[in-house]
């Protein structure tokens, strides 16, 4: 059975479909990236000589990430999931940039996304859990790390992080990530197993009013 997965906090909808942790279909590999998620499950369906009816799990990013675009993508997961009578798994965008950072160099990880009005959301990932804060990141990131000699930096504001004089006694590694790789909840698909949420509670989006 097939697992479904979509990446709503980047730049840009994706949309990757796999079976057994192995990647079947990855819309980030069109030349069109201008489509919309419905477009991109046809296409892949296509590709992947499939049904719809076919799709077990349904795995997507609630952000924190611009919220016309989150929204956009959990009102098609819920959709989805809803019309296929099976359930929908949650992840924050902060979580699947942490484990991608994680797995590669094996350190705390501070994830950041812009906001308005000068704050930012930011995460601390860490031996799989994952805690999210709202405010401004001179305030929030030094708190995050007290604990911590070293970390990773992942985001927008890794520079303006790298650069802050409170934090000039840790050594900060710069990820050159902006982004998490939507790839992992297909790779992963079994770490994000237990998240799963459906009728009556359906996915919903990461604001600083539900934090």
């Amino acid at each position: 059975m097939l697992t479904v997965a979509l990446s709503t906090s980047s730049g840009q909808f994706a949309l990757v479909i796999g079976e057994n942790n192995r990647i079947l279909f990855d819309s980030s590999d069109y030349s069109d990236q201008d489509r919309e998620l419905d477009d991109f499950l046809s296409a892949g369906l296509e590709h992947c000589k499939r049904e719809v009816n076919e799709i077990s799990n349904i795995i997507v990013d609630i952000g924190p990430g611009g919220t016309s675009r989150v929204r956009t993508g959990i009102a098609f997961a819920n959709a989805l999931a809803y019309s296929l009578g099976i359930s929908v798994c949650p992840v924050s965008s902060m979580e699947l940039a942490g484990i991608d950072a994680w797995s590669k160099y094996g350190l705390p990880v501070i994830n950041t996304v812009k906001s308005i009005k000068g704050n930012a959301y930011i995460g601390l990932y860490h031996q799989g859990l994952c805690t999210i804060r709202y405010g401004n990141i001179h305030d929030i990131v030094p708190l995050l790390v007290n604990d911590f000699d070293q970390f990773v930096v992942v985001g927008f504001h890794r520079e303006a992080i790298m650069n802050m004089p409170s934090l000039n006694n840790k050594t900060i590694v710069d990820s050159s990530m902006s982004f998490g790789n939507v790839k992992l909840m297909i790779e992963k698909t079994d770490w994000f197993a237990g998240k799963q949420s459906g009728f009556p509670v359906y996915a919903q989006p990461i604001t600083e009013k539900t934090l």
